[in-house]
């Protein structure tokens, strides 16, 4: 020890034989020094002049203080509701390898209303009692002494030291009882915390008084117990009982088997008719319509270094099961590798989600293990419902009240760690995931929060470095790892959302007894009508009308495909405006300007904005070609061609395959191929993130005059290709990009609609282009 360690110690003993430190008479100070220069650690090593100096430092200093007030702070104000008190006490006992927790409420709404919480876990020593249950913010189970129980291997939840505290919340006084694991004595104490607090005026003055048990009142002779009287919840009503039995119950991951942890609740009372009407039973879940279950965890490729650059693994299996009386083929996926198996079949396709956190950043757009290294393993279960009355009479027969009463009170996505539930994801008021918001800000085939039950589970242990469980135990610390998480979730719900869509189809076409319009077919729908009227003989009466209802709509469809379509293209002509305007700015402000490279960048923008001028205009039906259309088109993206190092090339424009005349709406036709365009750039990208530096993006556009009806443009590249059906593709809102609308195709196939034309999805094997373009391959065929 050294010598300055030595001389504190000396110090702060002196000090603390001094009764007052303010008032301090010259020969007490030399009495209380001379006693401790006695001891055998100081008498050699320092003098009575150094610690005389040392001690007159001290009493000149200044300390923090703590008013005993600050027990109400950290207990009643800090913990945010009855449930969440609980739960602290709970985790307690799970962590003291508790296999067994009983919550049991005495004589409810009478004077002598009581609630017992008591476990049989390790139970506490007195030593135990007094120097960490009684030592507010201990350290006894955070950072480097997190505890892993003896028995049960539980990494320890509690790691704040202030959590005991949370039972001033639920009562004014609180017996503590507790015999610990090989002990012949229980011990006891009872705090008034109104008695308390006004005893002294500073905590450190606090006492309480520690007594023995004579009696071993517990089962397995040890254990703790925690008896709560005279509670701050004078009156409970049937609601905010059952309220809280059903937040208790969700403290358990329901969706896990959990063996050695079991959570009782009961009253000694009628009050028990209460608790017993709360639904706890999982079994609903097996019936819901759609249900959704992933695993995301790291990932390491045997021939690869690199481990954090190595993608992450996506784990997944999605299951449709309609009633059968409906008539509808169920849809069941086991788990298997994500869509985009042609390329690599472990890997989660997330887009640009990161650039939400921050837009500098050019993120890959598949999960990489570094991108989950501080969140560990994460697993999530989706179960989702449909509240029509008919499905739910023919999956539940008499027992609908029961059902919607189970999906109102249960609905939300809740988080576990290590099955032990982490508030307030999931209740009522939280909607952590924005699917409520989703629904309604999107259009689409989106499942709002109020029909689906959720949970997704983490491993404690691994996910501590990341999530970090605020102190009023309301959630995590929402820093960019907490981001992180949640956007990889939304991805995941995302993701069953997209799974799912086509199975939503078919039950919104039963409920509404019609087929929904999978393609912009007007046109041909009028004409069967009229077909029919002819065969009923009424075609005079009603044909009018249909023509009416034609031209109508011709009319509407127009205004939206212009107004849509210019949208829809400037969306991405601003974002190449603003990449350059960025870049622009920070040419100009380096220490040496580079001139050239600003004129550059200055021309790039004026060619950005020159192209799309055709797309500005009013969309009028022109006397055009093939080749202006495609020109125009490429030159709007000329710029992310280079910039995303995509190959492009087009015999349209180089004159080696045929030009064709026709007379459309030329700028809406460029903002269609512009789209498309941009699909090819995102997903021919995508696919060289997978392929690394063996793959070089690229996209074709040709022509065709023979292979259709019509003319055709044909645009073709060397992504991922399309992994549905094309009807679904040309719907609205429909889409497997993340962050896309899904109104590209849709507006595009509207567009050759209008010229009378149509827009299909041919084989590429089938058309004379080069046989590296094996992904997308799209035909607009124009008439004759």
């Amino acid at each position: 020890m050294s010598q300055k360690n030595i001389l504190d110690r000396a110090a702060n003993a002196t000090i603390a034989l001094i009764s007052d430190t303010l008032n301090i008479k010259e020969e007490e100070l030399n009495n209380s020094i001379d006693l401790i220069l006695q001891h055998k650690e100081f008498s050699i090593q320092i003098s009575k002049t150094e610690l005389l100096t040392s001690i007159q430092t001290k009493l000149k200093s200044s300390s923090f203080k703590a008013k005993s007030h600050i027990l109400s702070l950290l207990g009643n104000e800090l913990i945010g509701s009855d449930s969440l008190a609980i739960f602290e006490l709970v985790k307690n006992s799970y962590d003291a390898d508790a296999e067994k927790v009983s919550i049991n409420f005495i004589d409810l709404n009478t004077p002598n209303q009581k609630i017992v919480i008591e476990d049989d876990g390790q139970g506490m020593s007195y030593d135990k009692i007094k120097n960490i249950w009684l030592t507010i913010g201990t350290d006894f189970k955070r950072g480097r002494n997190r505890k892993v129980s003896e028995i049960f291997e539980r990494v320890s939840f509690g790691n704040k030291g202030v959590g005991r505290l949370a039972i001033h919340k639920l009562a004014k006084v609180v017996t503590l009882e507790t015999q610990a694991v090989g002990e012949k004595i229980a011990h006891q104490l009872t705090i008034d915390w109104q008695e308390l607090i006004e005893s002294k005026e500073y905590i450190q003055e606090l006492e309480v008084e520690i007594q023995e048990l004579e009696v071993n009142t517990f089962e397995k002779g040890y254990g703790t117990r925690i008896i709560l009287s005279n509670l701050t919840t004078e009156r409970w009503t049937k609601k905010a009982l059952k309220d809280l039995v059903r937040k208790i119950e969700n403290i358990k991951n329901p969706f896990a088997e959990f063996k050695d942890f079991d959570v009782e609740i009961s009253c000694n009372d009628f009050h028990q008719e209460w608790i017993e009407e709360v639904k706890t039973s999982t079994e609903i879940l097996k019936d819901s319509l759609y249900s959704f279950e992933f695993e995301i965890s790291q990932w390491h490729k045997k021939d690869t270094e690199d481990f954090g650059n190595d993608f992450a693994q996506f784990r997944w299996c999605y299951d449709f099961n309609p009633p059968k009386q409906t008539g509808i083929e169920p849809n069941d996926e086991n788990f298997k590798p994500n869509a985009n198996e042609v390329f690599n079949e472990n890997t989660f396709h997330i887009g640009e989600i990161f650039k939400q956190i921050d837009d500098n950043i050019k993120p890959s757009k598949y999960l990489r293990n570094k991108d989950i290294q501080d969140l560990g393993t994460i697993k999530g279960k989706f179960f989702v419902f449909n509240q029509n009355g008919t499905l739910l009479r023919m999956r539940f027969g008499g027992q609908i009240n029961g059902v919607k009463n189970y999906i109102r009170d249960n609905n939300g996505v809740k988080i576990y760690r290590d099955n032990i539930r982490v508030y307030n994801y999931g209740e009522p008021f939280d909607d952590w995931l924005s699917l409520d918001l989703d629904k309604i800000q999107r259009a689409g085939d989106h499942f709002g929060k109020k029909v689906t039950v959720g949970a997704i589970e983490l491993d404690l242990n691994d996910s501590l470095p990341g999530l970090k469980e605020k102190t009023n135990r309301e959630g995590f610390i929402e820093d960019v790892s907490y981001k992180k998480f949640q956007l990889i979730v939304k991805e995941a719900f995302r993701f069953f959302e997209s799974e799912a869509s086509e199975d939503k189809d078919k039950i919104d076409e039963f409920i509404d007894s019609t087929k929904p319009v999978k393609k912009v077919g007007f046109g041909e729908t009028i004409k069967e009508l009229e077909e029919k009227l002819k065969e009923k003989e009424l075609e005079k009466e009603l044909t009018p009308y249909l023509k009416r209802i034609d031209k109508d709509y011709v009319e509407m469809r127009d205004i939206m495909v212009n107004s849509g379509m210019t949208g829809l293209n400037l969306g991405v002509a601003f974002h190449e405006v603003e990449r350059e305007m960025k870049f622009i700015n920070i040419d100009l402000i380096q220490d040496e300007v580079n001139i050239e490279e600003v004129k550059s960048r200055v021309q790039n923008l004026m060619h950005i904005l020159d192209n799309l001028s055709p797309i500005l205009r009013q969309n009028k039906s022109v006397a055009t070609n093939a080749k202006y259309i495609v020109e125009k088109a490429k030159n709007i993206n000329s710029n992310r061609f280079s910039f995303h190092e995509v190959i492009f090339s087009s015999p349209l424009i180089t004159g080696e395959s045929d030009n064709f005349q026709f007379k459309g709406p030329a700028g809406l036709l460029i903002s269609s191929i512009s789209n498309i365009i941009d699909n090819s750039i995102y997903w021919t990208t995508s696919a060289k993130e997978l392929e690394e530096n063996q793959f070089k993006p690229g996209m074709i556009i040709t022509t065709d005059l023979l292979s259709f009806d019509g003319p055709a443009i044909i645009i073709a590249d060397n992504g991922n290709g399309f992994s549905v059906d094309p009807e679904f593709l040309i719907q609205p809102f429909k889409t497997k990009r993340e962050g896309g609308m899904g109104l590209g195709l849709y507006f595009a196939d509207l567009v050759m609609n209008m010229l009378g034309g149509k827009l299909i999805f041919p084989d590429n094997d089938d058309l004379e282009i080069p046989k590296v373009y094996t992904g997308a391959c799209i035909a607009l065929v124009f008439p004759k």
